[in-house]
């Protein structure tokens, strides 16, 4: 028999077999991530798909399984830590069990989401993975007529499969923090555009926990659209030199906290001693900064694992955990301290 490989679109499943060594079916198992195959058999057909250049004819295989295999994922951007971390967990654990992730970018736009989502399911994925609770209208409708599994992350949502935190809560524990250093003026630097329920949410809870202690947020230091460290860096320059200038900035992530900490070092304000900055998410950088971060860590990781975990058992015909809360946690570092104090004349 010749070693020379067959032309891709002649190789079959018989023909991997036959180089393999072992059945279709156990050919078929390891074509399809089943983890019952031996390890030294799987390492066989492995290599024969690589000799013989096999590749899987995905169309036939969704009409005759109705599964393409695919599982999809919109996200609002891949430029932070936010999105990147839980998407690469998620994608190992759907990975394992033989799934491929289909990735879109909403850029925070309902109307692009919706789009991207009629385009995922166009191509036929078998499940979706969302961010956030505020839609299109008409997306849920969409993926209900499709009665495909779905799960949102990153908000806690009673009305659909979800897998988040407390947004409100996160954001009053981190202001209680700043309150109790004796902090009364307060700033704020977040990117809030329509979708992002999750630091609408958070503003609010800031405000409440403010409320409680008899103090309020100045609108003129809240700071709503600043999506990059530079944004962030300039909305510090604004709070600085407005009326009421804060000495506790409470920032929408840690990459926002860093732009408004070069701002502050730029006009020679020591932090935490002049001023008490915080950002959210903890990433991995963050406690190595000048001034290491104080900030929430949310366990990005956890969200992609639970959200994967939640669709293959549903796909798999079990009953997914329909809701899963987690708890971010307070880190407290180096850039928060005590309110400064004020001399009088």
């Amino acid at each position: 028999m010749s070693d020379k490989p067959l032309p891709p679109s002649r190789v079959s499943l018989e023909d991997v077999a036959l180089r393999s060594g072992v059945s279709t079916a156990t050919v078929s198992r390891v074509l399809n991530g089943s983890t019952t195959v031996r390890q030294s058999r799987r390492e066989a057909v492995e290599q024969a798909c690589e000799e013989l250049g096999y590749v899987i004819n995905r169309a036939a295989r969704t009409l005759a399984s109705r599964r393409s295999m695919t599982i999809g994922a919109v996200v609002p951007t891949l430029a932070t830590e936010t999105f990147s971390r839980p998407l690469a967990t998620f994608q190992q654990q759907i990975h394992q069990s033989g799934y491929t992730m289909l990735l879109a970018n909403s850029d925070f736009d309902p109307d692009t989401e919706l789009k991207e989502v009629n385009k995922l399911v166009e191509y036929g994925i078998d499940a979706l993975m969302l961010v956030g609770n505020s839609h299109h209208p008409k997306l849920w409708d969409r993926i209900t007529q499709q009665n495909i599994p779905c799960i949102q992350t990153f908000s806690v949502d009673q009305r659909y499969p979800s897998v988040g935190y407390d947004n409100e809560l996160a954001a009053g524990e981190l202001t209680a923090h700043l309150l109790a250093l004796g902090h009364k003026n307060f700033g704020v630097i977040v990117g809030t555009p329509p979708s992002n329920d999750r630091v609408s949410d958070r503003i609010t809870g800031t405000r409440q926990a403010l409320t409680a202690a008899g103090l309020s947020l100045d609108d003129r230091n809240l700071f709503n659209r600043a999506f990059s460290m530079n944004d962030a860096r300039l909305a510090m320059f604004q709070l600085l030199d407005s009326p009421n200038p804060p000495t506790a900035v409470i920032c929408g992530n840690d990459l926002l906290a860093f732009g408004a900490m070069r701002a502050a070092g730029e006009r020679y304000l020591r932090i935490p001693n002049d001023i008490s900055i915080t950002g959210f998410n903890d990433y991995e950088y963050s406690e190595h900064l000048e001034h290491p971060l104080t900030t929430m860590r949310v366990e990005l990781d956890e969200i992609g694992v639970r959200a994967a975990e939640f669709l293959l058992a549903e796909l798999n015909g079990e009953t997914g955990v329909r809701q899963t809360i987690l708890k971010p946690e307070l880190i407290v570092r180096g850039s928060t301290g005590s309110a400064p104090r004020v001399v009088s004349k």
